[in-house]
C-alpha cells in the first residue's frame, strides 16, 4: 500500500469516526451560541476593550429590560416601552404593508410588460440608490406630520427590495408554462392568476423579508431625527443622556422585533410555497 493510500484511508476512517457522532440538538448550538456572544459581551466591557467599559454588562441591561417591560417609564415624558413600542411597530407596519400593496402590481407589470420595463423602470432605477435616510429632510418638509414623514421613509426603504425581487420573480418562469396556457386559449388574466402570481410567490416573499428588514433600519433613523415617540426615538434620547441601559434595550428591543417580523413573513411565505415541497 502507498503512502498516498495509507493517507487516503486513515482519512475515511476518521470522517467515518466524525460522522458516527451525534450532533446536538439545534436550539443547543443556538443556546450556546448566545452564551459566547453574552460572556464576549461582559468580557469586553469588564476588560474595556475599545471603549466598551462605557456600556453596560448583559445582566445589568436583563435588569433594566425587566424594569421597563413590568411597566417602569423610560426617559420621555414618563412613557412606557409599550407605547413606545406601538408607534414603532405601527410605523413600520403602515410603511412596509403600503410598500408591497404598490410594489407587488408594479413588479408584475415591469416583469412581465416590455412597455412598463421601458418606460417605467428607469425612473425606479434613477431613485432606488438614494439612501433612505437621505428622504428624511424631503419627508419633513413634504408632510405636515412626523407620522407621515416616518412612514414615507420606512416606505421608500422597503418599497425597492419587494419591487425588484417581484419583477425578477417574473422574468425567471419558465416559458413552456405561458405557452401552456396560451394553447388552451387562456386569457391574460388567467395567465397571470394561474402561472405568474403564483409562480411569482417565493421571489415576493424574499422581497417582503428584504423590505421589513430593512424598514426597522429606516425606522430607527427616521426617529431619531422627527421621531417625539418611539423605540429608535428613545434609545436615541438615552445615548444623549448616556443613559447606557436603556439604550442596549432599546437595542434588544428593535432586533427582536425585526426578528419575528421577518419570521413571520418567512413562515407566511413557506405556507404560500408549500406546492414546491412537493416538485
Amino acid at each position: 500500500m502507498s503512502a498516498v493510500t495509507r493517507v487516503e484511508a486513515y482519512l475515511a476512517s476518521v470522517q467515518r469516526q466524525v460522522g458516527a457522532i451525534p450532533r446536538p440538538p439545534r436550539y443547543v448550538l443556538k443556546a450556546v451560541s448566545i452564551a459566547g456572544f453574552l460572556a464576549v459581551w461582559w468580557l469586553f466591557v469588564r476588560v474595556g476593550v475599545l471603549g466598551f467599559a462605557l456600556i453596560t454588562t448583559p445582566p445589568e441591561a436583563a435588569g433594566a429590560l425587566m424594569g421597563y417591560l413590568l411597566g417602569e417609564p423610560m426617559t420621555n415624558g414618563g412613557y412606557s416601552l409599550y407605547y413606545h413600542s406601538y408607534h414603532t411597530i405601527y410605523r413600520v407596519g403602515l410603511g412596509v404593508g403600503l410598500a408591497v400593496a404598490t410594489a407587488v402590481p408594479t413588479g408584475l407589470l415591469i416583469g412581465w410588460s416590455d412597455w412598463w420595463e421601458r418606460y417605467v423602470a428607469p425612473a425606479f432605477e434613477l431613485l432606488r440608490p438614494i439612501p433612505p435616510v437621505a428622504w428624511v429632510p424631503i419627508a419633513l418638509v413634504a408632510f405636515s406630520t412626523n407620522l407621515l414623514s416616518i412612514v414615507w421613509v420606512v416606505f421608500v426603504s422597503a418599497f425597492f427590495p419587494v419591487l425588484l425581487n417581484t419583477a425578477d420573480g417574473v422574468r425567471s418562469i419558465e416559458t413552456e408554462y405561458v405557452r401552456a396556457v396560451q394553447s388552451l386559449g387562456g386569457s391574460q388574466w388567467d395567465l397571470f392568476r394561474h402561472v405568474i402570481i403564483p409562480a411569482s410567490v417565493p421571489s415576493i416573499a424574499t422581497g417582503i423579508m428584504l423590505g421589513v428588514g430593512i424598514g426597522w433600519i429606516a425606522v430607527v433613523a427616521a426617529e431619531m431625527i422627527s421621531g417625539n415617540f418611539g423605540v429608535g426615538y428613545i434609545t436615541y434620547q438615552a445615548y444623549r443622556l448616556m443613559q447606557t441601559e436603556t439604550v442596549v434595550v432599546g437595542i434588544i428591543v428593535l432586533g427582536s422585533y425585526g426578528a419575528l417580523s421577518s419570521y413571520a413573513v418567512s413562515r407566511v411565505g413557506s405556507r404560500l410555497t408549500a406546492w414546491k415541497d412537493r416538485e
